[in-house]
């Protein structure tokens, strides 16, 4: 949509040149919106040459598409008339002027042109010129108003030639135009004054902003300390054609980013890689930041909290216990023969033997300290998951004990070479 202002308000607020005004608006369709700026030039004596000075379009913005300018004129004045024929006459008088608007090369955009017509019936010439009595006429105090408008492009060049970051200054150009016709002998006088208001609109695609596609921006994510975290980071904007720049904020030592950024794309993706150690136990805030070619800046902050986590294999039931890291872990097994730092994504497969005959059985059991999520209850565990192997690769589990949060459970998959493995995987409530 486009707004014209009404041009005798504009002119009311003048002294000299109006200030310049502008105004945000949707319209042109989906996605689109039209801004419009307005400057004046106040009343003054025809013939004269002025300009507008008008904000370019802001690529920032978005794209430009078209342009309409407004030009609005008015023209005051007196029109004076007298016929010295000998015999009765009709006299039509125009009191009127040409305003029109170009471009910083004088190119024509658009012409207004008010006008206030008049028709007299003068007698034969009275004998006096004084423009009155009844072979003259004084008009006085003529009052017109005319508004035209013009869209662009065509030409094509002015969507580049009003993008910017400045002013450009548009001539002005006004004209008086007044006739009078109707008598063979005819005196005319005009006094005209003119002035003029310009709007411009720029009706244009709007920027989106970049979006982040992963990871889930302010989550939290699971590292254990001694456990490889990887995660993937990607940015991509809708509007086509453009390029996204992704950088990220400090990163905690010994973490990489696979490719090093920056990185330009649409979309653009790196990968954050970070084997946190027990000197990280706690909470990371990893931040990046995707900026489009208009300047367009979208940020993206996650955390990594790094805790404790441990699953332990071991046989039978009982009280082992074993200091791992910065904690004193006390197991529901009855031995402690191996310990695997864990995550609820990264965790141990071990290969299920291959038993002709017999039973292999043994127990695991998850455990973790995590005082950052959990203050009120920092160390948690699982049930003791008693794990037995019988021939022809059947594989059961039965959980026995207690838990507090944690809850595992057994799994096994077959890789792409043919072989079975069984896996561990464990939920912990509240994450």
């Amino acid at each position: 949509m486009i707004r014209t202002n009404p041009l005798p308000r504009a002119f009311l607020a003048a002294s000299g040149f109006l200030a310049l005004a502008g105004s945000l608006q949707a319209g042109g369709g989906p996605g689109t919106n039209t801004i419009c700026f307005t400057d004046s030039i106040p009343l003054q004596s025809t013939n004269w040459a002025s300009s507008v000075s008008i904000p370019q379009f802001n690529p920032n913005l978005g794209t430009l598409q078209s342009i309409q300018f407004t030009l609005s004129g008015n023209v005051q004045g007196t029109a004076r008339a007298e016929s010295l024929d000998n015999s009765p006459t009709v006299v039509n008088t125009q009191f009127s002027a040409s305003i029109t608007l170009t471009r910083p090369d004088n190119s024509v955009i658009v012409i207004t042109i008010p006008i206030a017509n008049f028709v007299d019936n003068f007698t034969a010439h009275d004998g006096v010129i004084d423009f009155g009595g009844t072979s003259g006429v004084t008009h006085a105090g003529i009052n017109a108003n005319d508004s035209d408008m013009a869209v662009s492009p065509p030409p094509a060049s002015d969507l580049a030639l009003f993008t910017g970051f400045g002013n450009i200054v548009l001539p002005v150009v006004a004209l008086g135009t007044s006739i009078a016709t109707g008598s063979g002998n005819l005196i005319t006088q005009f006094t005209t004054q003119a002035q003029a208001s310009v709007e411009v609109c720029y009706t244009y695609s709007v920027n989106t902003l970049p979006v982040f596609t992963e990871p889930t921006c302010g989550a939290t994510y699971m590292a254990t300390a001694g456990v490889p975290f990887s995660i993937q980071v990607c940015a991509a904007d809708a509007d086509v054609g453009s390029t996204v720049t992704l950088t990220s904020g400090p990163l905690p030592p010994g973490a990489v980013l696979n490719p090093p950024l920056p990185q330009n794309g649409n979309p653009v993706c790196t990968t954050f890689e970070w084997t946190p150690t027990l000197a990280d136990l706690g909470t990371t805030q990893i931040c990046f930041t995707a900026v489009d070619n208009n300047q367009r800046t979208a940020a993206c902050c996650f955390n990594v909290q790094v805790a404790e986590c441990y699953q332990f294999l071991g046989r039978g039931g009982g009280n082992a216990g074993v200091t791992l890291g910065t904690v004193f872990w006390q197991s529901q097994l009855g031995n402690i023969r191996s310990t695997f730092p864990v995550t609820m994504t990264d965790r141990p497969n071990l290969r299920v033997p291959i038993l002709a005959s017999g039973q292999i059985s043994f127990s695991m059991q998850t455990l973790m300290h995590n005082p950052q999520q959990f203050p009120q209850n920092p160390d948690q565990w699982s049930q003791r998951l008693r794990v037995v192997v019988y021939p022809a690769g059947l594989v059961q589990g039965e959980l026995y004990g207690s838990l507090n949060g944690i809850h595992q459970q057994l799994a096994t998959f077959t890789d792409p070479n043919g072989d079975l493995y069984m896996t561990f995987p464990f939920a912990i409530d509240g994450m």
